[in-house]
């Protein structure tokens, strides 16, 4: 699928934005939840904590008004170190109690025998008896046995409660001190005067935490269950045990609803035989949908059910506290603020895509315009160029295109300039090749020939071989000075000059001379030639020359020996008007001539070093008895492998003649 930049551009903003914004919104929500799940598990764990406490301190209440009772009951007895009196104690329960009277079914008290020993346990009494059993009369007594343990003390607290608001009979009113009675209905009634009389026990227990501190400290109150046992002493001296039943819903109750609950939690407190308490049936509805007794019997706490975070406590009691906290609200209300924010995001997303669609057509815009300016330009139109309509990087990447385009032009033009320069160039080289001989001459006894190594560039070397009429053999060698055209043009100008001169003037000195001024006048300064020209007389085998500055040419001998014809004149325009005299050389059969211009002996291989003279020479030498045909071959051959290869910067001009 082909999507343009703009798409492109905003589909990769939509996945660079959108993506990691759900994604931190995710992550955001679950790090939230897990947050708030920690925080709600240490919260209930602390109030199942803070339950347990009160439990605790509600139950060290209980065992301190017991200790008391019973202290007050060996008072009212007239006894300060023997058990209390069964009548005594019952009258007793309601106003010690108070309001912890509430929490309490059932007060036993078992005296020690003489032996230090509690007495086995007795069944309770049936509850049809009444409030107090009716004291068991001893039996007879034996001179000299052991006087036989107390029964143990059992008073039924609710029962002693609801009697006490009922008028006292009369068969039992002559039997109560009239004062005593009149106490005991002023405490129960003080007492039940609350609506409910087991939460004011637990918040009176609380309100003294710090006392019944200090009286867990120097009391001993176990719980096992639902009763409480509570070691006896008088005087230092142990006198019995009391046990006390409590009445768990109202005590559980009690303590439960002072639980907090602003966020809605529940408190339930669980029994060893799995019996579950709570403050009211709706909320053990709502318990026992959580199944509640099924994690605190599997003991995994905290644990997260459906929207509720439940967490337990095992008291050493036996008895299991907890907590049910509602999270469904918080954890929607977590979400709607998530929801919120990423619609805020997606909406921020939104506006910036709307302002990012300008940005992306201008972009585009400007990328369109580059693309067209490039279509141009590989279609040849060096001379495209786009507008620059901003600073940044578009801008400057329109420049360095304006740039490269103006380059490409000049460079375009350079090139065009050198396909014309290489085309004039080989044009000229043509024309050089075809102004010289294109094959050995034979005249009379004797044989020519020429040869011309061309370098990259064309050059002003030239030699020709002409017959000037009977008996007369005209011969040419130069050399112009510098390269290029200028030199080349110079070069076909000097040999037509003399090709046209030469059979009609005879004396070589005035010939040369003259065209030493003319090229003097004609030439700009710095241009001259070096020239050699020579005519062989047949009959008589004379070779009259002038050398103009030119490198002097070879005569080797049939015997070996070898002669140079040595300069006769300076350079052709060099500094005109010194004049050339015309010097003469006799050959013979089987002598070599060989001519040359200075792009042959100045040759350069690859580590710079030249061909030389000398070395020319030897090469000569040893090929003076070869056909021309063989000499040139030779020559040419050496100076390539010398060479190598190196570009030859000149042209190199041979021509050899044998008689």
């Amino acid at each position: 699928m082909n999507l343009s930049l703009r798409t492109r551009l905003i589909v990769a903003f939509l996945l660079l934005s959108v993506l990691p914004l759900s994604a931190v919104t995710l992550y955001s929500y679950t790090t939230s939840v897990r947050a708030f799940q920690h925080a709600v598990e240490r919260e209930a764990n602390g109030t199942a904590t803070d339950i347990s406490r009160r439990m605790e301190l509600v139950t060290t209440d209980v065992g301190q008004r017991l200790d008391q009772l019973f202290e007050s009951s060996a008072a009212v007895e007239g006894s300060g170190t023997g058990p209390p009196d069964a009548v005594a104690l019952r009258a007793r329960v309601a106003p010690m109690l108070g309001d912890t009277a509430a929490l309490i079914d059932q007060v036993e008290f078992r005296p020690m025998g003489t032996d230090g020993q509690s007495p086995a346990p007795a069944p309770p009494p049936p509850a049809a008896r009444g409030n107090a059993h009716p004291p068991v009369p001893p039996p007879p007594a034996v001179a000299g046995a052991p006087a036989p343990p107390r029964p143990p003390i059992v008073v039924n607290v609710p029962e002693i409660l609801a009697q006490v608001q009922k008028p006292i009979p009369k068969d039992l009113s002559g039997q109560l001190d009239p004062q005593l009675n009149e106490m005991i209905r002023r405490s129960v009634e003080a007492g039940l005067a609350s609506a409910d009389v087991g939460a004011k026990a637990a918040a009176a227990a609380m309100a003294h935490e710090a006392q019944l501190a200090r009286a867990a400290e120097r009391m001993t109150v176990q719980m096992q269950g639902r009763e409480l046992q509570i070691p006896v002493q008088r005087n230092g001296r142990m006198i019995g045990h009391a046990r006390a039943r409590l009445n768990m819903d109202r005590t559980l109750g009690a303590i439960l609803t002072l639980a907090r609950s602003e966020q809605g939690e529940i408190a339930f407190a669980i029994d060893p035989q799995g019996r579950l308490y709570t403050p009211d049936a709706p909320r053990r509805a709502t318990l026992e949908s959580l199944h509640v007794t099924e994690i605190a019997a599997a003991g995994k706490t905290p644990t997260r059910t459906g929207e509720w975070v439940v967490v337990t406590k095992r008291d050493p009691s036996g008895l299991t506290f907890g907590i049910a906290r509602p999270v469904g609200e918080s954890l929607r209300e977590i979400r709607r603020a998530s929801v919120r924010n990423l619609s805020l995001g997606l909406v921020v997303i939104g506006l910036a895509i709307v302002g990012i669609v300008p940005i992306s057509h201008r972009m585009t815009d400007r990328l369109r315009s580059l693309t067209s300016g490039v279509r141009q330009l590989a279609g040849g139109d060096f001379r495209a160029r786009v507008p620059v309509q901003s600073a940044d990087e578009f801008g400057e990447l329109a420049s360095a295109f304006n740039q490269m385009a103006h380059d490409l032009e000049q460079h375009q033009a350079m090139v065009v300039d050198r396909e014309r320069l290489r085309r004039e160039l080989e044009l000229s080289r043509r024309i050089q090749t075809d102004m010289l001989p294109r094959a050995p001459l034979r005249f009379g006894a004797a044989e020519i020939k020429g040869v011309s190594i061309p370098a990259r560039e064309v050059g002003g070397d030239f030699f020709n071989y002409f017959e000037l009429g009977p008996g007369r053999l005209g011969l040419l060698v130069g050399d112009v000075s510098g390269k290029g055209v200028g030199a080349a043009l110079l070069m076909a100008n000097v040999q037509a000059t003399l090709r046209a001169r030469l059979p009609l003037q005879d004396d070589l000195a005035s010939l040369a001379d003259g065209l030493d001024r003319e090229l003097d006048e004609s030439t700009p300064g710095g241009v001259f030639v070096t020239l050699f020209i020579g005519v062989l007389e047949d009959g008589s085998r004379t070779l009259r020359y002038i050398n103009a500055g030119h490198h002097p040419p070879y005569v080797l001998r049939g015997n070996g020996g070898v002669e140079r014809l040595s300069s006769t004149g300076l350079p052709i325009g060099l500094y005109s008007g010194h004049g050339y005299h015309e010097a003469r050389v006799t050959v013979a059969p089987g002598d070599l001539l060989f001519f040359y211009t200075d792009g042959l002996v100045e040759t350069e291989n690859e580590r710079g070093e030249m061909f030389d003279r000398p070395r020319l020479e030897r090469f000569l030498v040893a090929a003076h008895t070869d056909g021309v045909d063989a000499v040139l071959e030779r020559i040419e051959r050496e100076v390539r492998q010398f060479r190598g290869n190196a570009e030859p910067l000149d042209d190199a001009t041979l021509m050899a003649m044998r008689l």
